[in-house]
């Protein structure tokens, strides 16, 4: 009698228009598996356009991934493969969801207008998002402004992803801990705000032009080299009507005040 080979723990599904399948060899890993899934996935069928993650047990304490058959770590601890596969399967959503465009930012929203801090890493931005939040904004996302055709944002409410005070380290907390985030609620860009940290800084924000803001957010756009034209046309739709601030800020929490002020007469004058 012939055996039929025991097929791996593991999930295919959608997100953004855009198929994955994850496989682990241990099920006792689900729960940290389900913790990393990406905002707004659903089960899906298998098929030949899913790009592929696994992650196997190859020793104590080590794991090594794999992204379309292609080594990407060997020998991590668990909690560097977890990271690694989240990270890498929430970049290849972004990359490659046709009827999305993802770009690098924070974003909140009042009264439903949005609020977009175009970055990557260690700039900052999930600090001065966290600082909104826990100030009344609605939380979006501290990863990607998700926008549509028309220009409109969407949510994407992952963990917030905050580091220690040197950097190396970051530890995820639920944004709805400190407030309200948003389902599933589109947002009309409303304003770009470009800044960095600088310790000290007097906060002396000036506004620029709506130039300044696209270039800001197409810096920032994840496929804008591979879908240049489609990228320029959905950011100067959303850029059309908002108001671009730029400057160094301080501490993260009389900025977040600052700004609450200013969307909301933003909010006021397009009512």
């Amino acid at each position: 009698m012939r055996l039929r080979k025991r097929r791996p723990p593991g999930l295919s599904f959608e997100a953004f228009g855009v198929r994955l399948q994850l496989s682990y060899d241990d099920p006792e890993l689900k729960p940290r598996v389900d913790e990393i899934l990406p905002p707004g996935w659903t089960p899906c069928e298998l098929d030949s356009s899913a790009t592929s993650f696994v992650l196997r047990h190859t020793g104590p304490g080590e794991y090594e991934v794999t992204i379309a058959g292609i080594p990407a770590l060997e020998h991590g601890s668990l909690d560097v493969a977890l990271t690694m596969l989240d990270s890498q399967m929430r970049l290849v959503i972004a990359a490659n969801a046709q009827d999305w465009l993802f770009v690098h930012a924070g974003v909140v929203s009042v009264e439903g207008h949005a609020l977009v801090i175009p970055g990557g890493s260690f700039t900052g931005k999930t600090t001065l998002v966290q600082a909104l939040v826990h100030a009344g904004a609605t939380y979006y996302s501290d990863e990607y402004a998700v926008l549509d055709d028309a220009g409109l944002v969407h949510p994407y409410p992952r963990a917030l992803s905050i580091r220690s005070n040197d950097g190396t380290a970051a530890r995820n907390r639920h944004a709805d801990l400190i407030g309200r985030v948003a389902s599933d609620e589109q947002a009309k860009l409303a304003a770009v705000l470009i800044t960095r940290y600088q310790a000290g800084a007097e906060w002396r924000p000036r506004r620029v032009s709506t130039g300044r803001g696209l270039l800001a957010l197409l810096a920032n756009t994840v496929p804008a080299q591979d879908r240049p034209s489609e990228s320029l046309r959905t950011l100067g739709r959303a850029v059309a009507v908002a108001t671009t601030l730029e400057g160094v800020r301080g501490e993260a929490a009389p900025v977040a005040g600052a700004l609450l002020d200013e969307m909301a007469s933003l909010a006021y004058l397009d009512a």
